[in-house]
């Protein structure tokens, strides 16, 4: 019987899991499995492969790497004296869409170069769904080494999510995550993740340095990052001297209940304290705020300058968004060479590497004005 899939992120996290399952699939067979047309199946074929999560072949899709080729790594580690070949290259992400896809493919071209092959797994953001897909890699022990960006904050089941990877065989690196917000004491895994904290603090200075003085941060409810973000203001607070009547914290699910009211509600508060300048956290929060406050008759960057974090969506606003820019393509390749390291040489220190983002400043920044903050109720 055909499987529907309604919703195209879950099509295409289907489609990808059938084609690294199989190390190719045809156009017709997958629009058959998923109860779709053919052109919809091309159109998210195409997706991916823009993507760089699979290859786009007439009448279908390739894996990025045949599962035949062999793998070029093998004979320089055993010229070097030891070492596993890196082959296969288990990866659990929370999302095919936003954010990951350039992390993806950044890791997809380094494992490249080693003769590896990426087998992605999305899974949903909590533990015990990461903790389904991992088993699903790792207890037939078909992967040599492993890169996950796993849920650590829902207690019990990231706990035994950390106690499975410190009990593998295979080496892991976590990517945009640190063991340590979980469990202070954890060694074991490598990581890499990017200085969020460092790249929010960047966008406040960027806002004072133009001379906004009240300065205001609306932040996602649920990201992992958050935390971060709420460091970067308070230190943001100490250095530029925000008293609390001068500033404005807002939280928004981008994804729940009115978030538009939310919005409104925030944007009420920067005119009640007088903000000119906010850091919104993230790049889709961003989007919202620049639609109601065109809705409500505020200038950007005239009446509020916004800066953006992630750098995912802020070029298709009009202006274009000032953003802090993690480099996606770089902590993908990181990662990998990471994996490459610790088999070579397994007994090596564990790491935690950080990558500090880049501010792309672009349209929606600039001085405060002369008259002082309007923002239109």
């Amino acid at each position: 019987m055909a499987q529907t899939r309604s919703l195209p992120v879950g099509r295409r996290e289907a489609i990808l899991e059938r084609v690294n399952a199989r190390g190719e699939a045809r156009v017709a067979d997958l629009a058959s499995e998923l109860g779709v047309s053919a052109i919809t199946v091309r159109r998210d074929i195409a997706s991916l492969d823009g993507e760089g999560l699979l290859r786009q072949v007439r009448g279908g899709a390739h894996r990025l790497v045949p599962r035949d080729e062999p793998a070029q790594r093998s004979d320089r580690l055993a010229a070097a004296g030891g070492g596993t070949p890196l082959k296969d290259i288990g990866v659990i992400v929370p999302s095919l869409t936003y954010y990951w896809p350039r992390i993806l493919r950044g890791a997809s071209a380094a494992a490249d170069e080693h003769g590896a092959r990426l087998h992605i797994e999305a899974a949903a953001p909590r533990a015990e769904e990461c903790l389904e897909s991992l088993a699903r890699l790792t207890d037939e022990g078909a992967i040599d080494a492993l890169l996950l960006a796993p849920d650590l904050r829902s207690g019990e089941a990231s706990g035994e999510l950390l106690a499975r990877l410190r009990g593998l065989r295979a080496p892991v690196v976590l990517m945009e995550r640190d063991a340590r917000d979980l469990d202070p004491t954890f060694v074991g895994v490598d990581s890499v993740r990017t200085d969020h904290q460092q790249g929010a603090l960047d966008a406040f200075a960027h806002l004072h340095q133009l001379g906004h003085r009240r300065l205001g941060l609306l932040h996602d409810r649920t990201s992992p990052t958050v935390p971060r973000i709420l460091t970067a203001w308070q230190r943001a607070q100490e250095l530029f001297d925000l008293p609390a009547e001068h500033s404005a914290l807002g939280v928004l699910d981008t994804h729940g209940r009115n978030p538009a009211q939310q919005v409104d509600s925030f944007l009420d508060l920067c005119f009640d304290h007088g903000v000119t300048g906010i850091h919104v956290h993230s790049d889709e929060a961003a989007l919202l705020v620049m639609q109601q406050a065109g809705r409500r008759g505020i200038d950007v960057p005239g009446d509020l300058s916004i800066t953006a974090h992630d750098d995912e969506l802020s070029t298709l606003t009009r202006p274009a968004l000032t953003a802090v820019s993690p480099d996606k393509i770089a902590l993908g390749d990181r990662a990998v060479q990471m994996l490459v390291r610790r088999l070579e040489a397994p007994d090596a220190p564990y790491e935690r590497t950080e990558l500090l983002p880049r501010l792309h400043v672009r349209g929606t920044t600039a001085p405060p004005s002369d008259e002082g903050p309007s923002i239109p109720s």
